[in-house]
């Protein structure tokens, strides 16, 4: 077995420690001789750490197929001093193949007891905002403009390490120890794009609001509520997305978001229709506290979809029902899925409120 240990030599832009103890944190990564846990070897294992506030990494790599045992053996011993491990897509596949191959030396790969910490699983939530044409890690390497002098895939790298087994030709351990350095070096990277994570779990703060007249291409006069939020974490690529009436960008640690006002007419929904007859000729409902007055042939008992009361105006667009924030939502009818606010409701200390409803409606579109 082959050990390496050198610096990183990279810096890592995200606040790890607000995630971890960064002492106690590895990224990892595996190299296996294919996807069965059952049949394949583990034949290298990378990681990077801290070490008096520098960054390190290691490398154990079999020199042949019986080896993986060793180095099963030394990262099983060294894990022992971590317990947090940052990994793109770990849970899926590298933390069961170790945790099985590692069964067949008796080894007790307990990763129950980290902080585990999959860079790809939240971001794979969010593809519909990145907009990037897949999900592997050199695509999001690409997208942040991460540069590899790596040339060769996982796959590839199964042929050369087959053929340095055979040949012992030390040429072949240079790509095999590139490829996965790079995989975990990166990943020290692409950590930050974590930082969107946290700004669609809430992660900003609002500073400033206003609603603003502006001219449409048509000519007409229009209005719009503009918001501008700043991020606890910088994202490190650009953000835009368009939905109807709303446009969100994001950059640096700054985010700008724009809601159409919408004129129109919108329905409010009384919540014990049980207590409300309907009016058909004026199309809505009253309560029966003061329906005495109301022919009994131009009123009925209102249902839950035709208690209501109509409002006209102007109005901004809400993508969540149950905001207690906003009491009053109206709707455009009983199965809408979204609703509208008067303008003149929002508030200091409510419109954190109404951008992170805008935010959980596009984390979850």
């Amino acid at each position: 077995m082959l050990v390496i240990r050198d610096k990183a030599n990279i810096k890592i832009d995200y606040p790890v420690s607000t995630i971890a103890n960064p002492d106690k944190t590895i990224f990892f990564d595996i190299e296996t001789t294919g996807f069965s846990r059952k049949y394949c070897n583990v034949y290298l294992i990378g990681c990077m750490y801290f070490s008096n506030n520098e960054l390190m990494y290691a490398q154990w790599l079999a020199e042949n197929f019986n080896d993986e045992a060793n180095v099963l053996m030394a990262f099983h011993k060294f894990l022992k001093g971590f317990n947090t491990i940052i990994h793109f897509n770990g849970n899926a596949f590298d933390i069961p193949f170790v945790k099985e191959r590692g069964e067949k030396y008796n080894l007790d790969f307990d990763f129950d007891r980290f902080n585990s910490i999959d860079i790809y699983k939240p971001l794979s939530k969010l593809n519909h905002i990145l907009n990037l044409e897949n999900q592997k890690q050199k695509t999001f390497e690409k997208a942040l403009n991460i540069k590899r002098t790596d040339p060769f895939s996982g796959g590839d790298l199964v042929e050369i390490f087959k053929h340095y087994v055979e040949s012992k030709d030390d040429r072949l351990i240079f790509p095999l120890l590139l490829h996965n350095r790079e995989d975990v070096i990166n990943m020290g990277k692409l950590i930050s794009l974590l930082s969107v994570k946290d700004v669609f779990d809430g992660k900003f703060h609002i500073q400033e609001y206003s609603i603003n007249e502006y001219t449409n291409v048509e000519g007409d006069i229009e209005k719009e509520l503009r918001i501008n939020i700043s991020f606890e974490n910088r994202i490190p690529l650009k953000i835009i997305y368009n939905k109807d009436y709303l446009h969100f960008s994001a950059i640096d640690d700054r985010g700008y978001i724009t809601v159409k006002i919408i004129n129109g007419t919108f329905k409010y929904f009384f919540s014990n229709s049980k207590d409300y007859y309907y009016l058909p000729l004026e199309d809505k409902a009253i309560h029966k506290s003061i329906a005495s007055f109301v022919d009994k042939n131009y009123r009925k008992q209102a249902s839950a979809s035709t208690c209501y009361e109509k409002f006209s105006g102007e109005f901004l667009p809400v993508y969540s029902l149950d905001n207690d924030c906003f009491p009053q939502v109206l709707r455009e009818d009983y199965k809408s899925k979204t609703g509208v606010i008067k303008p003149s409701v929002l508030n200091d200390e409510n419109i954190y409120s109404y951008v992170l409803d805008i935010i959980k409606f596009m984390k979850n579109k």
